[in-house]
């Protein structure tokens, strides 16, 4: 969903994987497994001594297509096994948020919502048609990869 007046645009997704939830949020809050299922992401390096929790930074590039964006994010708030929140603080403006709920033992489900802003003009309406362009297709490919991820982590600890 986007507000072409605001220039802000919002996602979300909520998938469940066959994992319990210590298990989903330690795969998730490992800053080395992002490139296995965050679309677009080839590298997530981080730029600060801590790689996990409040306060933990990060650079990387997503490749959307014709454009790739530069970005370096920061963590906002960190709950273990419950909620990881993620600002920019370089390049465009999101924040992204992941919230980890039980439905049983062997089961988790992940909620993700994607709160961006895009600048106006010409450039911003560009990069808006871009990011719109492979909304769908990314929410599929972290939707698939990172259960498909996360059940291969699993069973690695049984």
């Amino acid at each position: 969903m986007f507000d072409s007046l605001s220039g802000m645009g919002h996602v979300s997704h909520s998938a469940e994987t066959k994992a319990p939830i210590e298990v989903a949020f330690e795969y998730c809050s490992d800053y080395k497994n992002v490139p296995k299922w965050m679309f677009g992401v080839k590298e997530f390096v981080p730029v600060t001594e801590l790689t996990r929790g409040v306060g933990a930074a990060f650079d990387t590039g997503i490749n959307l297509g014709p454009t790739t964006l530069h970005v370096r994010i920061e963590t906002t708030r960190f709950e273990e096994n419950s909620f990881i929140s993620l600002h920019t603080v370089k390049g465009i403006e999101a924040t992204t948020t992941w919230n980890f709920e039980a439905v049983d033992d062997e089961t988790t489900k992940i909620n993700a919502v994607v709160d961006y802003k895009v600048g106006g003009g010409f450039a911003g309406k560009a990069l808006d048609r871009v990011i719109q362009a492979v909304v769908g297709p990314a929410i599929r490919h972290v939707d698939k990869h990172l259960r498909e991820q996360i059940v291969k982590h699993y069973a690695t600890k049984k």
